[in-house]
């Protein structure tokens, strides 16, 4: 039996790692400080939502994944 992704779900998952990754990027590349307004702004760019929602998926990913929380 082939199991059935949710696309909406996994291409959410795939933008709050753009997220993450883009600015733990702008850090080491740019060395641009890591702060929760950066990672507010990059995944309300990724998911297309205000930073203060966009930023509560993100937290939920995290703990989905068993980091404590960000907020």
């Amino acid at each position: 039996m082939t199991t059935v992704k949710d696309p909406p779900s996994e291409a959410r998952r795939d933008a709050v790692v753009a997220a993450a990754l883009t600015t733990i990027r702008r850090a080491l590349v740019e060395g641009q400080p890591v702060t929760r307004s950066h990672l507010a702004h990059e995944a309300s760019v990724a998911l297309g939502e205000p930073p203060g929602e966009a930023l509560k998926e993100v937290d939920a990913e995290a703990q989905r994944l068993g980091v404590s929380s960000l907020l």
